[in-house]
């Protein structure tokens, strides 16, 4: 007689469970595309910062090989002293 008014019971806790668990697993979904938008942004900026890093390189390379060929075009000034 009691198996009448406690199965709908335990089947609506299993249901209200249920809807608390995907309820859950929403917003972990939603927090999870959050992070991931975040981390996409920062890895734009990273990114970038390394482009700017190769160009500042890149200049700073020809700037180099720039005073390496004038100093070696000079004379040296320990000749003149021997």
């Amino acid at each position: 007689m009691e198996d009448w008014m406690i199965q709908p019971l335990v089947q609506y806790g299993f249901l209200g469970f249920s809807m608390v668990l995907l309820g859950v697993v929403i917003w972990l979904i939603r927090k999870l595309l959050d992070v991931l938008e975040a981390n996409n942004r920062i890895i734009a900026a990273n990114t970038e910062a390394i482009r700017d890093l190769t160009a500042m390189t890149s200049d700073l390379m020809k700037l180099s090989r720039s005073v390496h060929d004038k100093i070696i075009s000079r004379p040296c000034i320990a000749r003149e002293e021997m």
